[in-house]
């Protein structure tokens, strides 16, 4: 078989010696050789061609362009890219990897690799303190090195095996179909995105968006929206890092793409998200804790959405039950819950705290003969979840119950019930009512916030007079015009 031929392209003022005699470049190949001989098992063969170099780029195999501003000011490198490019009659993003290895501003990235995905080894953090790495084997290099590095060995894999022309298989054929958008994140959630990323490559899902290249806000909209349309099913990791703002936009790319998820989700349950947040915000701006708060509070924001702030291995755990099992929505269409369709169905919602009211409560419910949704005192985080995400399906009424329970749990449960159409419900809420100890301004505040009937924790003629109420609608015989 013939070897595939990968060149390296770069200036040779980005090779000089800065570990034991030896250049950045060099180190860079050596990186490369030994991760994609583990990774791919492919025959290949990494040639380095400087800007000094005679010798001829043949135009066939793969090129890594090491871009830098020694890269821009020569013109010997400039000129053998855009040749490669112009008699090359593949697709670039499977023949081109457009890697840095210092910054660069986005005007100085020729316009024809522009929209090719950029693959950064060098100190990315959100201030102006981005700089080139050396330390190959320091912390920093380790988030921000080689996780990257991984990615472009992985990529590099997928266009050797297009080159060899592997049979694509009915398995392949089938993973094509389930795509998955996975969003951008802060730099402190980077290596956890990558580990995801490649977990879901190894599982056989298609993933999105393809490209990381430099965008303006204008073009990453265009892109986003693209990407969404041939996904079902998106994640979103929100850490303590805002993320990086493109040119002509005032939100980060990490909320953009919350925004256009959630508006995508909207139409029609088009798109079923999951998202994220870290437990660990300690170091979390203020932009970013506004951003979380709007995630949690906002029912725009977290449209179709599961949110979870849990471990990240728990977080993993239900993304593989969501897109392995076939996602909520499917899972959702086979819940048989056993409530006859004649009977009111009232999901009461109670933490343990407040066993006393949460009695008082059911013994009208039971004295009205309404069938009872409820949450088991005990089961696992999937389980407990899966229960919860049921009841939301099946309920006519919930009444949600706050006594000695803490605020966070009572807001959480409210946003639930305002996304509840979001999970597969195919009948209206009819009524939701919050009996709550909370002074009255301050219920007053939250029934309008959250669309939902207030009254004090021990106002049970209160439950009564409206559960009576919503019994009659209930029961009303449908008008056929």
């Amino acid at each position: 078989m013939n070897r595939i031929q990968i060149n390296i392209l770069y200036a040779s003022e980005d090779d000089k010696s800065i570990l034991d005699g030896k250049g950045w470049v060099t180190y860079f190949k050596k990186f490369l050789f030994m991760m994609l001989r583990q990774t791919s098992g492919k025959s290949f063969e990494l040639n380095l061609l400087s800007d000094t170099d005679t010798h001829e780029l043949k135009e066939e195999g793969i090129l890594i362009a090491l871009l830098s501003p020694d890269f821009i000011l020569s013109g010997n490198s400039l000129d053998r890219l855009e040749s490669f490019i112009s008699n090359s009659d593949r697709n670039l993003e499977k023949t081109v990897f457009k890697v840095f290895k210092a910054p660069l501003d986005y005007v100085d990235v020729p316009d024809s690799i522009k929209h090719l995905p950029a693959y950064k080894l060098y100190h990315t953090e959100e201030d102006e303190n981005q700089r080139e790495l050396h330390d190959f084997f320091s912390k920093e290099a380790e988030k921000n090195y080689w996780m990257k590095m991984i990615d472009l060995c992985f990529d590099i894999y997928e266009a050797i095996l297009e080159k060899v022309n592997k049979p694509i298989t009915e398995k392949d054929i089938a993973h094509k179909r389930k795509a998955v958008y996975l969003a951008e994140t802060g730099q402190d959630l980077v290596g956890a995105r990558n580990i995801i990323k490649r977990e879901l490559i190894r599982h056989g899902f298609e993933v999105y968006p393809k490209s990381h290249a430099t965008l303006t806000a204008g073009e990453w909209k265009a892109s986003i929206a693209k990407d969404l349309e041939e996904c079902t099913f998106s994640i979103h990791m929100i850490g303590a890092s805002y993320g990086n703002i493109p040119k002509g936009s005032e939100i980060s790319i990490v909320d953009l793409q919350n925004e256009m998820a959630a508006s995508k989700s909207e139409e029609k349950n088009k798109l079923e998200r999951l998202i994220w947040i870290s437990p660990s915000l300690k170091y979390a701006s203020e932009k970013q804790k506004s951003f979380i708060h709007n995630i949690k509070r906002d029912a725009h924001a977290s449209a179709g959405a599961e949110v979870l702030q849990t471990s990240l291995e728990d977080f993993k755990n239900t993304l593989w039950e969501e897109l392995l099992a076939g996602g909520i929505n499917s899972k959702l269409k086979s819940i048989d819950l056993t409530n006859s369709p004649n009977q009111l169905s009232v999901y009461l919602l109670a933490d343990s705290q407040d066993k006393e009211v949460s009695k008082k409560v059911m013994d009208i419910l039971k004295k009205r003969n309404v069938n009872v949704l409820q949450m088991p005192d005990l089961g696992g985080l999937m389980e407990l979840r899966n229960h919860h995400i049921d009841c939301l399906k099946q309920m006519d009424v919930a009444f949600v119950v706050q006594d000695n329970v803490n605020e966070q749990w009572v807001h959480m449960k409210l946003l639930d019930l305002l996304k509840a159409p979001g999970f597969g419900r195919n009948k209206p809420i009819l009524g939701k009512l919050l009996l709550s100890s909370q002074p009255k301004e301050e219920l007053s505040v939250l029934g309008k916030k959250y669309q939902i009937k207030v009254a004090g924790v021990n106002d049970l003629e209160t439950v009564e007079n409206f559960l009576i109420q919503l019994e009659k609608e209930f029961k009303k015989p449908e008008v056929i015009n």
